[in-house]
C-alpha cells in the first residue's frame, strides 16, 4: 500500500470538500444578501420562530458554526436576548443536517459537469446573480468531487490490518465502541472546525466498509459536541450574555448526545427500518469493480444522513419547552458580576462585532445600525450647541459633554470604517460592495458635520469669553439657520433610518433645500457686513460670526452628501 499516495488523495479530497463548502456558502450569502437581513428582521421572542430562523440561515450559508458564532455576536451586541439566541442555535443544529443529505445525493457523479457549468456561468454570464449561481454550482461540484476523491482515497485502507484494527474499536458493539466513536468525531471536528466535514469523512469511510453504521453514528454524535468549540472560542472577551449563549449551545449538544445514548441501539434499528436497504449491506465480489467508485456499502450514506437529521430534530423537540430552564442553568454557570455590569455599561458600540465579518450580509445590517447610533450622537451634540446659542447658556456647563460626545463620534467613524474595510475583504456581492463604500463615506460625512458643530461651539465660546457682543439680529440669524440645518439633517438621516425605498423626488428636494440654505447663509453674511458698515454690530465679534456662518455652510454640504448616499445617487450600480 502506498501510504503517501493515499494520504495525498484523502488530504486533497478533504481540501476540495472544504473549499467547495466555503465557495458555496459565500456565494449563497451573496445571492441571499438582502433576504438574509430580512430573515434576521423577523426574529421575535417566539421560540419557534427563533428555531425556524436558525434552521433557515444555516441551510442557506451551510454552516452551523457560522450561525452559532453570528448569534453569539448578536447577543454580545445586545441585538437579541440570550433566550432568543438559544432558539436560533437549536434551529442551526437542524439546518446543519442538510449537508449530510447533500453529500449522499446521487448527483455526486456529476461533479465535473457541475464544475464546468459553474465556470461557464461565472465567466460568460452578464448578469451578476447568474455569476453568483455559477459560483454556487462550482462550489457544489468541488464539494462532490472532494467527496468522491476522499472515498477513493480511503479504499486502500480496506487492506490495511492496522487501520482495520483501529476502527474495530468503533465497529464492535457495546458502549466502549460508541464512546470511542464519539471521541473520534469530537476530535476530528475540533481539528478541522467543521462538523460538515466530519459527516463527509464518516460517510466516505462507511461507504468503503471501514466504518459500521453504528460507528458512523457515534462519530457524527461526537461531531455535534466538537462543533460547540467554535462558539466557545468566539466568546473570548465577550459579554456575559454571549458567554451564556455559547454555554447553552454546548449543554444542548452534550445533553442531547447523553440522552440518545440511553436509546442508542433501538434508535439505530429504527433508522435501519426507515431507510430502504440494509445500512451495512456490502457489495458482492461480482460488483467489486464498480464498488471502487461508489463504495462497498451503497445504502449507508442515506442511513447516516437520516440518523443525523432525526437526532437533531428530536433534540430540538426535547429542549424547546426547556429553553427557560436551560437559560437559568447558563445564568447560574455564568452569573452577572459587578465587574461585568460595569463593563457592559462602558461598551460604546452596540452592534459591531468582528464575529459578524464572516457573514457579510448581517455585518452590513449591523454597520447600518451603528451608523444610526452615530447619527443620533451627532444630532444630540448639535442640539446642545443650538440651546447654548438660543438660550444664552453657559458653555462651560455643557462643554464637557460636547467634547466627550465629539470624541465618541470620532471613534465611531474609525470603528465603522475599520469594520467595513474588514468586511470588504470577504467575498461580497457587487451590490454589497457598493453599500460598504456608501457607508464608509456616510460615516465620514457624519464626522465632518460633527466637526463643524464643534467648531461653532468653540467660536461662540471665544466670543462669550472675550466679552464681545453679537447683535440680537446676528444671534437670531444663527439660531434660525441652525434650526433649518437641523431640520434638513433630521429629514435626511430619517430617510436612512427608515430603510424604506426613498421617493424619486427626495434628491430633488435635497438639492433645493441645499440651495435655499446656502443662499440664506450668503445673505446673512451680506446683511452682517451692512450692519457693520452702519455700526450696529461689534467689529471684534465679526470674525467669529462669519466663521460660524461658514461652518454652517459646511454643515449644509455634508447633509447634502448624506442625501446623495441615502438616495443611492452618489455611488450606485
Amino acid at each position: 500500500m502506498d501510504w503517501t499516495q493515499m494520504f495525498f488523495t484523502v488530504f486533497g479530497g478533504l481540501g476540495l470538500f472544504l473549499m467547495g463548502m466555503k465557495i458555496m456558502s459565500e456565494s449563497m450569502q451573496k445571492v441571499a444578501g438582502e433576504n438574509l437581513r430580512r430573515i434576521l428582521g423577523i426574529l421575535t421572542t417566539n421560540r419557534f420562530m427563533g428555531v425556524f430562523v436558525g434552521f433557515l440561515i444555516t441551510a442557506i450559508i451551510q454552516s452551523s458554526s457560522a450561525t452559532t458564532v453570528m448569534t453569539v455576536g448578536f447577543v454580545n451586541a445586545s441585538l437579541i436576548t440570550m433566550r432568543q439566541a438559544i432558539g436560533v442555535v437549536l434551529g442551526a443544529n437542524i439546518g446543519t443536517t442538510v449537508t449530510g443529505w447533500i453529500v449522499t445525493l446521487k448527483i455526486v457523479k456529476y461533479s465535473l459537469p457541475l464544475i464546468g457549468t459553474g465556470v461557464m456561468m461565472l465567466f460568460f454570464s452578464r448578469k451578476q446573480n447568474l455569476r453568483y449561481i455559477g459560483e454556487i454550482l462550482f462550489g457544489f461540484g468541488l464539494l462532490f468531487l472532494g467527496m468522491t476523491i476522499m472515498k477513493s482515497g480511503f479504499a486502500p485502507l480496506r487492506e490495511s490490518e492496522a487501520f482495520i484494527e483501529l476502527f474495530n474499536h468503533v465497529n464492535t458493539s457495546g458502549y466502549a465502541a460508541i464512546f470511542w466513536g464519539i471521541a473520534i468525531g469530537a476530535f476530528t471536528t475540533l481539528v478541522i472546525q467543521s462538523s460538515s466535514a466530519t459527516i463527509g469523512i464518516s460517510i466516505a469511510l462507511a461507504s468503503q466498509g471501514l466504518l459500521s453504521f453504528e460507528g458512523a453514528v457515534a462519530v457524527i454524535l461526537g461531531g455535534n459536541i466538537g462543533t460547540t468549540i467554535t462558539a466557545q472560542l468566539a466568546i473570548i472577551g465577550a459579554s456575559i450574555p454571549a458567554k451564556r449563549t455559547a454555554m447553552a449551545h454546548t449543554l444542548f449538544n452534550v445533553l442531547g448526545v447523553v440522552i440518545i445514548l440511553f436509546v442508542f441501539v433501538p434508535y439505530i434499528k429504527m433508522i435501519d427500518w426507515m431507510i430502504p436497504g440494509s445500512a451495512d449491506m456490502t457489495i458482492t465480489a461480482a460488483q467489486a469493480t464498480e464498488a471502487l467508485k461508489e463504495g462497498t456499502k451503497p445504502y449507508i450514506g442515506e442511513h447516516i444522513a437520516m440518523a443525523h437529521t432525526l437526532f437533531n430534530i428530536g433534540n430540538v423537540l426535547v429542549f424547546i419547552p426547556l429553553i427557560g430552564f436551560l437559560a437559568k442553568v447558563c445564568e447560574a454557570i455564568w452569573p452577572e458580576t459587578k465587574e461585568s455590569k460595569e463593563a457592559a455599561q462602558q461598551m460604546q458600540f452596540k452592534h459591531l462585532s468582528h464575529n459578524l465579518i464572516s457573514t457579510p450580509a448581517i455585518g452590513i445590517l449591523e454597520a447600518h445600525n451603528e451608523i444610526e447610533e452615530m447619527a443620533l450622537r451627532v444630532s444630540k451634540n448639535a442640539g446642545r450647541i443650538r440651546k447654548t446659542i438660543n438660550e444664552h447658556r453657559d458653555f462651560e456647563k455643557t462643554k464637557e459633554k460636547i467634547i466627550a460626545t465629539e470624541k465618541r463620534i470620532n471613534r465611531y467613524r474609525i470603528m465603522i470604517t475599520e469594520f467595513l474595510l474588514s468586511l470588504s475583504e470577504q467575498q461580497i456581492s457587487h451590490h454589497d460592495s457598493i453599500v460598504v463604500g456608501n457607508y464608509i463615506t456616510l460615516a465620514h460625512n457624519l464626522e465632518k458635520y460633527a466637526d463643524y458643530v464643534i467648531n461653532i461651539s468653540f467660536r461662540y465660546q471665544a466670543i462669550a469669553q472675550s466679552k464681545k457682543v453679537l447683535s440680537d439680529t446676528a444671534e437670531l440669524t444663527l439660531t434660525k439657520v441652525l434650526d433649518s440645518i437641523t431640520e434638513y439633517y433630521q429629514i435626511t438621516t430619517n430617510g436612512f433610518s427608515s430603510r424604506k425605498k426613498i421617493s424619486q423626488h427626495f434628491l430633488g428636494e435635497a438639492v433645493e433645500k441645499k440651495r435655499e440654505l446656502k443662499d440664506t447663509i450668503q445673505e446673512a453674511k451680506i446683511a452682517h457686513f451692512e450692519r457693520l458698515r452702519e455700526g450696529a454690530c461689534n467689529n471684534e465679534a465679526s470674525l467669529g460670526y462669519t466663521e460660524m456662518l461658514t461652518d454652517m455652510d459646511g454643515m449644509v454640504s455634508q447633509v447634502f452628501n448624506i442625501a446623495e448616499i441615502v438616495s443611492n445617487s452618489k455611488f450606485s450600480e
